[in-house]
């Protein structure tokens, strides 16, 4: 994608670049914000400002209000980008910046979410269908890595999936198992324990009736 030369990019703008990755890769989100030329040429300056004046700081200190510095500026500096952000992920991501002061051509906007786990990438789930859900989990199997997992070591990946304003983790295990690969999903409510260890081909359903059981709504 050619990049806006402007100062600004507008909501759409920033909405196409980052859309095309959520489903797949919060790094490619971040790669895809943090390469933009308005970010690019904000970056540098911003990072700059932000260090002015915490060299007599502690380290842990100074660093944490670069930090700030640099996510206030962002956020004045960038209002269709949040609104962008925030759209995209109806309300449950926000942007941050993983600043570092020494090598600021290394630093990246990213977009987080307030969870105890990483989230991997972004989906939302337009019918609580388990057609629906089985899609979403083969979007989600194709982004695990290709090369066999350790025996005691299985890739794993994690979604956040909102419907209807409901968010549920789901995480996939590729584990090997006496030569065999097998993939195993988990899902991770946001107020109840995590169900573990269902096999790939029941999950699309246990998937549907939560979000059922959630919205009120019935399945299909």
């Amino acid at each position: 994608m050619t990049d806006t030369v402007d100062s600004t990019l507008s909501v759409s703008d920033w909405k196409d670049r980052i859309r095309p990755h959520l489903d797949r890769s919060m790094q490619d989100v971040s790669d895809a914000i943090t390469n933009a030329a308005p970010i690019q040429s904000w970056m540098h300056q911003a990072s700059f400002d932000a260090a002015e004046g915490l060299g007599q700081m502690h380290a842990m200190q100074a660093e944490a209000m670069g930090h700030m510095r640099m996510l206030n500026d962002l956020e004045d500096s960038f209002p269709a980008l949040i609104q962008a952000v925030d759209e995209l992920t109806e309300g449950f991501g926000a942007l941050d910046i993983h600043w570092r002061p020494l090598t600021p051509n290394f630093s990246r906007v990213k977009v987080t979410f307030d969870r105890d786990y990483t989230v991997s990438a972004f989906m939302t789930l337009a019918d609580q269908t388990a057609d629906e859900a089985g899609a979403i989990l083969d979007v989600l199997r194709s982004t695990l890595p290709k090369g066999d997992p350790f025996p005691n070591r299985p890739h794993s990946v994690t979604a956040l999936v909102v419907h209807r304003s409901v968010p549920l983790g789901v995480r996939l295990h590729d584990r090997l198992v006496e030569n065999n690969r097998t993939v195993d999903v988990t899902l991770l409510p946001e107020k109840a324990k995590p169900v573990e260890n269902l096999p790939f081909h029941v999950a699309p359903r246990a998937i549907a009736d939560y979000f059922a059981a959630e919205t009120g709504q019935p399945t299909t």
